[in-house]
């Protein structure tokens, strides 16, 4: 159902690995790209760059505006659009919330959790600066804040920019937020990356800055996160040690296969079994 209300408002590109699609609605404005292969890492961002390759390959200059969002999240209302479209008179990354409530599956259907966050945009008005928030390790969920779920920006924009692929581990959406405001050096350093790491994330950031500007804003909305799991096995500030030693270099250990997902070259290997063993446990 929340599928079904998602493309009456917006045309959709789900990227997915080992979803059952059989429940799936037809739909003329929704193309569906299933991954059949791809390695046990975060793969994300490397979905979202496969869909706006698609969208560049088959759809060039159809669309203006170009949203993004975990397959977890739930959108309300139906004016959301045309708010986030607004934004972007003025702005240039536009955070499609500023309310994100956290539900569960139950047997009556969604059930709250008590958890209520609001965009980080709010939190730099309110209670924690810039700085402060990308130089803490796991400081989201203790602010009550998120960076990340649900984004949009004109398509030329994220066209020039891609997703930040290379978050093999995830922290991909606060390295955005943190690029586009002009902290990404800040946040890097803050992540026990490894050297080869902190370069790609830097020179990305970068590139990013000079796009965004730090032109970043919300709209007035609120969301829902099906919650899987348990946030503390996922242990958000440390799991980057997995990949800490400088002996990882991701373009010698990972690859595109050709249905455009992360593949090991040699799935027998220390960090394959690291992060393998490190997504079991999170359990989401």
């Amino acid at each position: 159902m929340a599928l079904e209300r998602l493309r009456q408002q917006v045309d959709i590109i789900l990227v997915c690995h080992g979803l059952p699609l059989e429940g799936l609605p037809p739909a003329d404005n929704m193309r569906v790209i299933d991954i059949p292969s791809a390695a046990t890492v975060w793969q994300k961002e490397r979905f979202y760059n496969t869909a706006l390759s698609y969208l560049a390959r088959e759809h060039a200059r159809n669309y203006n505006y170009v949203i993004w969002a975990d397959a977890d999240i739930l959108f309300s209302g139906s004016d959301w659009p045309a708010r986030f479209r607004d934004s972007l008179q003025t702005c240039r990354l536009v955070q499609l919330f500023d309310r994100v409530e956290d539900v569960r599956i139950g047997q009556n259907g969604f059930e709250p959790t008590g958890l209520v966050r609001k965009s980080m945009i709010d939190s730099w008005e309110s209670d924690i600066g810039p700085d402060e928030y990308f130089s803490t390790k796991g400081i989201s969920l203790r602010a009550g804040c998120s960076p990340g779920f649900a984004w949009g920006a004109r398509t030329s924009t994220i066209e020039a920019i891609g997703f930040p692929d290379f978050m093999i581990l995830g922290g991909g959406d606060k390295l955005l937020l943190a690029s586009g405001m002009g902290y990404a050096d800040t946040f890097i350093q803050a992540l026990p990356l490894n050297r080869s790491l902190s370069a790609l994330g830097s020179r990305w950031g970068e590139r990013v800055f000079r796009t965004i500007e730090g032109r970043v804003d919300r709209i007035e909305n609120t969301i829902y996160h099906i919650v899987q799991g348990d946030y503390g096995d996922r242990r958000y500030a440390k799991r980057h040690h997995l990949i800490r030693d400088d002996r990882f270099i991701i373009g010698e250990y990972l690859e595109f296969n050709r249905h455009g997902a992360w593949e090991w070259y040699e799935p027998n290997n220390p960090y394959a079994h690291a992060i393998g063993g490190y997504f079991r446990e999170r359990k989401d």
